[in-house]
């Protein structure tokens, strides 16, 4: 098979590609099939027992979030220690502290987002009421 022969075809996903050596798949893509149509998502269970709905007004959910800050504050540190710093520009001090503090704000962002999760796990685990 001659490499300078074959004809340029961009890659698609649904595309199935020749194998080594073979002249298979050198002519022009089948044309394009729509895509299948989505299922409609499953009914929503009720929840289960001492696992109810979550009130993000409550005390105890804010203290939950804030557990779970500094959770992700550490990690953010061990993650932060892990870069290599050059000393080209080192900042000293003043750049220590404010790393530190630009990485409470992440911290704090993050947790609200609820993107981890811990937060909920939390509340769910410790609320009584529920």
């Amino acid at each position: 098979m001659d490499i300078m022969n074959v004809p340029y075809q961009p890659y698609l996903p649904n595309r199935q590609l020749p194998r080594v050596g073979s002249a298979e798949g050198l002519t022009a893509p089948p044309a394009h099939k729509a895509p299948p149509a989505h299922k409609a998502p499953p009914a929503h269970k009720a929840p289960a027992p001492g696992m109810g709905n979550i009130d993000k007004s409550s005390k105890l959910y804010k203290v939950s979030q804030e557990f779970e800050a500094i959770f992700i504050k550490q990690m953010l540190n061990v993650m932060r220690k892990s870069v290599n710093k050059t000393g080209l520009l080192d900042g000293g001090m003043a750049e220590e502290i404010f790393e530190d503090m630009l990485y409470d704000e992440y911290a704090k962002k993050m947790a609200e987002s609820g993107s981890f999760g811990i937060a909920d796990m939390i509340y769910k685990q410790l609320d009584t009421a529920g």
